[in-house]
Parts: C-alpha cells; structure tokens; sequence
C-alpha cells in the first residue's frame, strides 16, 4: 500500500468515529498536547541528522510522529464533527428566530394599522366618557392600559428578538470561520503525513542494506534486558515459594480484584504507546534481530512517571549498573515491574494505590527517548500486559 492509500484508508477509518464523549476544551487541550510532542520529535529528529548511527532511534521517532499525527487528525475531525453540530443547531435557531420576527413584526403592525384607522389615541378620551356607567368607563381605561402594555411588550420581544439574532450571527460566523481553520489545518497534517511515511521508507530502505550491522547492535541490547529479566523472574518465583502472604485472607482478597479488572487496568504512564509487544517477535525494524519480551515496551514524553496499574505494596527495587531503577510492586498472586527508571518515588515495603507515582521514566541521552519496559506476573508467569490494561 503506497502512502496516498494509506492517508485515504487512514480518512475512512477517521470519518467512522464519534466525538459525542469529548468537550470542545478537552479535544484542544488534547490536540496542543499532541502538537507539542510532534514539535519535540521534530526537533529531535533534526539533532539526529549530525549523527548517522542511530537510524533505528530515526524510524522510532518517525513512527512515533506518524502516530501522533494520526491521533492528531483524529482529533481535529472530532472538533469538527461538534463545530457541525452547534452550526446545525445554530442555523436551526437562527431560522425559528426569523420565524418568530417575522409573526412579532406581523402583530405589531396589524396593532398600529388598528391604532391609526380607529384613531385610538384622538378618540380614547371620548370613548371612555361615552361609557354609559363607570364600571363600564373603568373597564375601558383598563382595557387601554393593557393594549398599550401588550405592543409595548411587542416592541420589546421585537427587539430582544433583534438582539438574539445578531449574536447567533456573529456566532454563527465565527463557528464557520472556525471550521474553515481546522478543514485547513486538518488537510496541512495529512500532506505532512504523506512525507513522513516516505522518509520511513527510506529510513527503512537504509536498515535493509546493512541488515547484520543494526541486528548486532539490537542482540548486544537485548542481552542486557535479559540479564535483568532473569533476576526479576527469579525474584518473583522467590516470593511466590516462600510468601506465607499469598494465603491470607487479604491476599486471595487483593488477587481475586486484580484479576477481575483484567482489560479494564490503567496504563502505567499517563501517556504513551506501544513500541514493542510481548514475546518472542522479529524486531519491528530490522526483521533479523529476534526479541524476547516478557513485557511491553511503552514510548512516552520526556520528564513523565511511572504510576501503579493496581493497589499493592513495593516487593522489591533493583539498581542496575547505569543507576537506573526498576520497581516490582506485589498484587496478591499478581506481580507488575517497572523498568527503565531515572528516579523513585517509593521504597521497599511501601504500601501503593492505584495510579501512585512510582518513578521518573530515564531519557536515553543517545538516542533522546523515553521508554519504560512494563511487565504483567501471574503466579509467576508472565503475562502479555495487553490483555490486561485497558486498550493497549
């Protein structure tokens, strides 16, 4: 599928979507977020042509781009699919406000055509002292009073009317104005995206003709992972064969809820995506190098935490010979690691809850991404993290 396909496709699958559950505000903030990281991945990849040695970290980036200009286009649809709503719906009230004028301006017309064939104001006076009683002229006076009282509220319902449909107006055009500025601003993200997924595919066309070299240089990292995935496994079979804990009430109690929240856990960062899944899987970018994963691994914004997927107490914190920290917190029989951490916010023994701040993520200083590798165990086995948090 060449890139224009991919863009069309891309629309189709766009234009299918509601924006019903998002406010206009939540969908900006949103969309200046987004903005904001594609303006950091930019100026990343700029910094990245001094240095011809970190291609893969290039097509990362270039991937992580295409994405959030996706989302991004995704949300510039939403914004709008409600500016359509609210001009619909402004339109229909600038028509039933047209309506109403247009009966109003009928009513107080017909009143001063009344007024003026029957001389109202010359002739009131003698018409009241005609009255052939003064319950009669009483009732006459009154009957003036509310005649001049209702075209005086005419008049005003005329003009309120006047005022309505001014400002539905100045809305109303500035909706379409609004409109107009995200049709353009939607159009100049899709142009964009055509150019990125070409320079992917040169990226990618450069991988595929030094396949060994980048294949070496992933192995050698992934003999590192490993090595740490080793030392957790053991930790965690550990504490499963010697943990009285796992059969107290308050244990099978926390275990039984982790587990009935399966699909429905929060992502470990407050934002991010998936780079590389569980299990063993060719690299996603240079199909030669084999991956064992026993987790996911997430790409989010520089500075961001790590936080708790599900209450638990701290099981254990191992410092790698970087000085990076990885954190295993305990659920019952279910166990999540957190790997790939600057700093900690938690010690040993600490009691966590939902969503609790673990660690600052590191940024590698080579290549400028943040990544935290998060891992799932379940009566230590591990477990695909995927089936587990809520749309990863």
């Amino acid at each position: 599928m060449n890139s224009m396909s991919k863009i069309l496709v891309l629309i189709v699958y766009l234009s299918t979507l509601s924006s019903i559950s998002q406010t206009k505000q939540e969908l900006e903030n949103k969309k200046n977020q987004i903005k904001k990281e594609i303006k950091n991945i930019e100026l990343k990849l700029s910094d990245n042509r001094k240095n011809k040695d970190i291609v893969i970290s290039d097509i990362e980036d270039i991937k992580y781009k295409i994405d959030l200009q996706e989302e991004l286009i995704l949300n510039i649809n939403n914004q709008l699919n409600l500016i359509l709503d609210e001009i619909n719906e402004n339109e229909k009230n600038l028509f039933d406000l047209n309506e109403r004028q247009t009966i109003l301006k009928n009513e107080f017309s017909k009143m001063l055509n009344k007024s003026f064939k029957n001389r109202f104001n010359l002739n009131k006076v003698m018409f009241v002292f005609s009255s052939s009683s003064f319950v009669q002229a009483y009732k006459r006076i009154q009957y003036f009073k509310q005649y001049a009282k209702h075209q005086t509220k005419t008049l005003e319902k005329i003009k309120f009317n006047s005022n309505r449909i001014s400002n539905l107006i100045i809305d109303l055009n500035s909706k379409r104005t609004d409109k107009l500025n995200l049709v353009n601003e939607n159009e100049a993200v899709k142009k964009n995206l055509v150019v990125q997924y070409d320079s992917l595919n040169n990226k990618i066309i450069q991988i595929n003709q030094n396949q060994e070299f980048y294949a070496s240089q992933i192995n050698e990292k992934n003999k590192k992972v490993l090595q740490l995935d080793k030392q957790i496994q053991k930790i965690i079979e550990s504490a499963i064969d010697k943990s009285e804990f796992l059969t107290t009430a308050e244990a099978k109690k926390l275990s039984k809820e982790f587990n009935s929240n399966k699909g429905r856990l929060p992502w470990p960062v407050s934002n991010g995506y998936v780079i590389l899944g569980f299990g063993k899987q060719p690299h996603p970018i240079v199909k030669t190098a084999i991956i064992q994963s026993n987790g996911v691994r997430i790409r989010t914004s520089k500075g961001l935490s790590a936080r708790t997927i599900f209450n638990g107490v701290v099981y254990s914190i191992i410092v790698s010979k970087t000085k990076t920290y990885t954190v295993i917190i305990q659920h019952g029989s279910f166990f999540s690691v957190y790997k790939n951490l600057k700093s900690i916010a938690v010690n040993k023994g600490d009691e966590v809850f939902t969503k609790d701040l673990i660690g600052e993520i590191t940024t590698d200083s080579a290549n400028g991404q943040t990544v935290l590798n998060f891992s799932i165990f379940k009566d230590g086995k591990a477990e695909d993290p995927t089936l587990w948090i809520y749309k990863m």
